[in-house]
């Protein structure tokens, strides 16, 4: 899942060019580009068009850290669930 790096984005709108799928790449108040990851097929278009990449893979997203795998039961940390090893 592809997503918007803020800081590097220049506005250039080439992403929303280049998406062969429509309305998965759009154009948000603020001028950023935001990317639905619901109906985007992750083609990588826009993350070999972008200028500045920008554009980035989902394992860099930082709002994403930590909720993959390693996490525990159900994505909980150490201290919930049931059973043993809930904590101290």
């Amino acid at each position: 899942m592809p997503w918007v790096k803020k800081e590097d984005c220049v506005k250039c709108k080439i992403c929303v060019n280049v998406c062969p799928v429509e309305n998965a790449i759009f154009i948000q108040d603020d001028g950023y580009p935001f990317i639905n990851n619901n109906i985007c097929t992750r083609c990588g278009l826009c993350m070999e068009k972008c200028p500045k990449n920008a554009i980035r893979p989902n394992y860099e997203n930082p709002s994403l850290r930590g909720m993959g795998k390693g996490m525990g039961h159900r994505g909980f940390g150490r201290g919930l669930g049931y059973g043993r090893g809930r904590g101290y």
